[in-house]
């Protein structure tokens, strides 16, 4: 297992956004936010673990190619990269970027 570290820029950015929705396709996971900002992950395969209810974001860790979301109830939800460092972007509510990694 990896060791998990702690991604401040992309925690910074999404601390505190409420998931609203999460829509799964071939290759990508979709999530909206409360504020209707998105963001994208390039995955293989589907989460590896969702214990992700509707709840508002604490952090962001990495480790290898998994990407780890953790809530304020202190639930998670793990997605395997397709590519670490190029498989997630964050856009706000008018499409703008303010995260791609």
């Amino acid at each position: 297992m990896p060791i998990m570290e702690f991604n401040e820029k992309l925690t910074r950015i999404i601390r505190g956004r409420s998931v609203e929705l999460v829509m799964q396709e071939e290759g990508l996971v979709t999530i909206v936010f409360d504020d209707y900002s998105t963001m994208r992950v390039k995955v293989a395969g589907g989460p590896t673990m969702n214990t992700l209810p509707d709840s508002k974001i604490e952090s962001v860790g990495e480790g290898g190619a998994e990407l780890t979301l953790v809530g304020e109830d202190s639930g998670t939800a793990t997605l395997r990269l397709a590519e670490a460092g190029s498989s997630v972007t964050v856009k706000d509510e008018t499409g703008r970027i303010e995260y791609a990694g």
